[in-house]
């Protein structure tokens, strides 16, 4: 399969995990109910500490807003933008807005024991 480039876009981003910490970032809160699916609240608070995960899956919402912003694609919420993990390979985008299915996004998530980072490359196919 043969690929033609239109256009591409790249972004990243790197937060601290303890701003995803606390009081303001439980299951179900307002903040995260703003940020995140409930596939991915599902998710993130499997684990004992959640923080980390939540910021690496904001991490990554931010970095593909910004390399669609770099493609002229504007007006993205991160609600619009699930990152979902398969059994295997690397986590997965799902945009869900008019206008962007002739998309394929790549994605990098990873953390540490007080960042999380995101890389995300966004192709527009002809």
């Amino acid at each position: 399969m043969r690929i033609e480039v239109n256009k591409f876009g790249i972004g990243v981003d790197i937060e601290n995990i303890d701003r995803f910490a606390g009081s303001d970032f439980v299951r179900d809160s307002a903040i995260v109910n703003s940020i995140f699916t409930q596939s991915e609240q599902e998710y993130c608070f499997l684990y004992k500490i959640a923080a980390p995960h939540l910021a690496a899956r904001y991490c990554a919402k931010e970095a593909i807003t910004k390399a669609l912003a770099s493609i002229g694609t504007n007006g993205i919420n991160y609600k619009d933008i699930e990152i979902i993990n398969e059994q295997a390979g690397p986590p997965v985008a799902v945009i869900e807005k008019e206008g962007v299915h002739d998309l394929q996004v790549y994605l990098s998530l990873s953390h540490c024991n007080d960042k999380a980072v995101a890389f995300a490359v966004i192709i527009r196919t002809i």
